[in-house]
């Protein structure tokens, strides 16, 4: 199965605390490319900017799209990814690896050093089925 997930860069700090959401840098196609081709228990994620948004390919045996996103502009914060069925118990706890092993990559990128909201977090808007 392929998953899309739309999504945004944002800016964390050390705790956690959501900095910037919808962050706007010259280094982004970079930090897709930096983060693209990512694999977390067989699962491949694919990262592109599309449109000046960043699009995910998520592809892997019994993924679903029954889980919660990391984001809403309704609550400016960055949230753990639920499932919201036993059947995508194993779509959400990949995700949230995912998001781990990403900020850790896009943290220790020269390219976000001295910044005062450096891009470090894919904030994650949506999730569609695409196959």
């Amino acid at each position: 199965m392929k998953l899309l997930l739309k999504a945004i860069f944002g800016s964390i700090d050390s705790k956690g605390n959501l900095l910037a959401r919808d962050v706007k840098d010259s280094d982004l196609e970079y930090l897709a490319e930096v983060i693209d081709w990512t694999e977390i228990d067989g699962v491949r994620f694919d990262a592109k900017i599309n449109n000046g948004e960043l699009e995910i390919t998520m592809e892997g045996e019994r993924l679903s799209s029954d889980v919660t996103v990391n984001y809403t502009t309704k609550i400016n914060v960055v949230k753990q990814i639920v499932h919201k069925s036993p059947g995508a118990k194993l779509t959400s706890s990949i995700l949230n690896k995912f998001l781990r092993k990403t900020t850790k990559i896009m943290d220790s990128e020269p390219c976000n050093r001295g910044k005062q909201t450096p891009p470090n977090i894919v904030l994650i808007k949506d999730i569609d089925i695409i196959e």
